[in-house]
């Protein structure tokens, strides 16, 4: 498969981006926040396939210790084809060595295993919206 890999947000069509968030499922996504949510990332990564975006993932860092991955999503037509290996090795190679953390969809933790991630017993969270 021939596949583009970009970082950075200029090129992105954020409508796409949220329909492809959307499908994750992901969630119901503002074009215009997804944006500035990006823009201020540390590191934003989307695969082409041709001139079609099938993948995309970013992630925030202090740049020195803490890491987090957010928005990971591939478009389920495109699945089980490498494209969400090659999202979280392009954001990893971008990450300083440290604690990185994601949340991830119910039944996807077995991906992010190969990956060295592993479940913890000891965060929190506090959602706004729940």
């Amino acid at each position: 498969m021939n596949l583009t890999i970009k970082f950075g947000t200029d090129h992105l069509d954020w409508r796409k981006v949220c329909q492809m968030l959307e499908a994750a499922p992901l969630g119901i996504r503002s074009p215009d926040r997804l944006r500035r949510a990006a823009e201020s990332s540390y590191v934003v990564c989307s695969v082409y396939k041709g001139n079609r975006i099938v993948g995309f993932g970013r992630a925030i860092s202090d740049g020195e210790y803490q890491s987090a991955i957010y928005d990971m999503a591939v478009f389920p037509e495109y699945r089980g084809q490498g494209i969400g290996k090659t999202i979280i090795e392009a954001l990893l190679s971008r990450l300083p060595k440290g604690v990185v953390m994601l949340y991830t969809a119910p039944g996807k933790s077995g991906f992010y295993k190969k990956f060295g991630f592993w479940m913890i017993d000891s965060g929190m969270i506090k959602f706004h919206n729940p």
